[in-house]
């Protein structure tokens, strides 16, 4: 490691351990932690809503999927996540932010009441506690490619940094980090995009592969369109649809200043979330050719950067690599937080007291930091197993929770015919299912989840409908007898 990297990528986590002290001092309340007292501006509101989902995935794990796999590969991410962001920002960030709630269980447990909002807790923090799990693993291997530390040193020094100003300032902390990592993180990949340009030996080849791929987004038939247009709808809704009742994504339009700003942060959110995807699957098209042989292919970009950038250029690379990372990290740690505390612990042991309230927070923050950090260290398959486990917002959660929110018909009979119908409709089709023994691959992993989501909807209407007849068939013969 050069002195430049040290020093330079030193003073960016303590930049961020300074962000967290600072932005402590703004927090009073449980509402100024969880939400930043609803005060986020549209400068703020817009970057920590980009880089809640702009992490390691979505630039390593896109650029490497891209890599052995085409656009097909990435449907889900960039451009289901820029669905989910266009959707939420145009329907439902505005219906959100005029009920001032705190998360997506409140609306549910206002709606289904406090069984319902518990068990749709519990059923989906495994997913947030798994990811915040994958972005522990990928800072230990960003560490070990770009300076040579020990993978196990480097997910402890990524999971202490991200702990320390979470902890401290929660939303406040987390929004203005988000602000400066979002900067870092475009300047990072607009650095390896000349890098791949001075070394491909034909960029108009590239150039004409990149555009071809996008007619590989579409579904080709191979004689199963059935399960290709189930896998695809898996691809692109899971995210497209599911996402949207992600804790981390609702937390910022609740935290926005207005409805209006809840809106447009929403709606450019996708647009430039889409624009910025759009890099990592360029360096993955041109990687092919830089290294054709690549054995791990989400190492691809902080390999190009290792070799090719200049020691100040490196060292900006990889301050821009970190911040997606953490500004993933951070985001998925107080979306788990913020479920246990208010929809949990608080629910049964109440808190009247801010400060107290505030010293629950940090406790909590610390146990899923924990947590996440054991599962982390623990194996890649457990890791996977959780991970997947966020297909429950898409099965289990969307269909309830929209109900909720747009419907005066929505039902408690109805709302756990759904949850409980998609997830075991998922779950029975990914271990019933006769395709499982060809191989649990992405397509029949989408499938499963389609499936799961299809189930839930239909769950929910056939259950709402008996209950509109049956109140309909009472209530005639009830006017009957009088």
């Amino acid at each position: 490691m050069t002195l430049i990297f040290i020093f330079g990528v030193g003073f960016y986590f303590l930049l961020m351990a300074l962000i967290g002290y600072f932005a402590s001092r703004r927090v009073k309340t449980m509402e100024d932690y969880l939400v930043a007292g609803r005060r986020l501006p549209f400068y703020l509101a817009l970057p920590t809503i980009v880089a809640t989902w702009f992490g390691a995935g979505s630039s390593m794990g896109v650029s490497g999927t891209v890599y052995s796999e085409g656009f097909y590969g990435v449907i889900a991410d960039p451009f289901g996540c820029s669905l989910a962001l266009l959707i939420a920002g145009l329907f439902f960030a505005a219906p959100f932010r005029r009920l001032r709630l705190l998360t997506i269980s409140d609306l549910l447990g206002n709606a289904y009441g406090p069984s319902f909002e518990r068990v749709s807790t519990l059923i989906v923090l495994p997913f947030y506690i798994g990811t915040l799990a994958s972005q522990m693993l990928a800072m230990g291997y960003v560490f070990q490619i770009v300076s040579g530390i020990s993978f196990e040193i480097g997910i402890l020094i990524g999971a202490l940094i991200v702990v320390s100003y979470t902890v401290s300032g929660g939303m406040w902390a987390v929004t203005i980090t988000d602000f400066i990592q979002f900067g870092l993180l475009t300047l990072g990949l607009i650095i390896i995009v000349p890098i791949c340009l001075e070394q491909v030996q034909d960029r108009q080849a590239v150039f004409n592969t990149f555009l071809n791929e996008f007619s590989t987004v579409i579904p080709q038939s191979n004689g199963s369109s059935s399960v290709d247009w189930l896998s695809y709808a898996g691809r692109i809704l899971m995210t497209g649809l599911g996402a949207i009742m992600g804790q981390d994504l609702l937390q910022r339009f609740l935290a926005s200043r207005s409805e209006k700003i809840a809106r447009y942060s929403g709606v450019v959110g996708a647009f430039t979330y889409l624009l910025l995807g759009l890099i990592p699957l360029f360096i993955g098209i041109a990687g092919r050719e830089i290294y054709p042989a690549l054995e791990k292919p989400e190492h691809l970009i902080p390999l190009l950067a290792k070799e090719f950038l200049s020691p100040i250029a490196f060292m900006l690379f990889a301050c821009g690599l970190f911040s997606a990372i953490m500004s993933t990290a951070d985001s998925y740690l107080l979306a788990g937080t913020t479920l246990v505390t208010n929809n949990v612990l608080l629910k049964i042991w109440p808190v009247s007291n801010e400060k107290k309230k505030l010293s629950v927070l940090r406790w909590v923050n610390i146990f899923i930091a924990l947590t996440a950090l054991a599962l982390a260290f623990s194996g890649q398959s457990i890791f996977n197993m959780m991970v997947h486990s966020g297909t429950t917002l898409f099965v289990a959660i969307f269909v309830p929770a929209t109900a909720a929110l747009f419907w005066k018909g929505a039902n408690l009979a109805a709302a756990w015919s759904s949850l409980i119908g998609g997830t075991a409709s998922w779950l029975g089709f990914l271990y019933f299912n006769p395709m499982k023994y060809n191989g649990l691959n992405e397509d029949f992993l989408f499938s499963a989840a389609a499936f799961g989501a299809l189930f839930s909807l239909f769950a929910y209407i056939i259950v709402s409908l008996y209950k509109f007849f049956q109140e309909s068939s009472q209530k005639q013969r009830k006017e009957y007898l009088h």
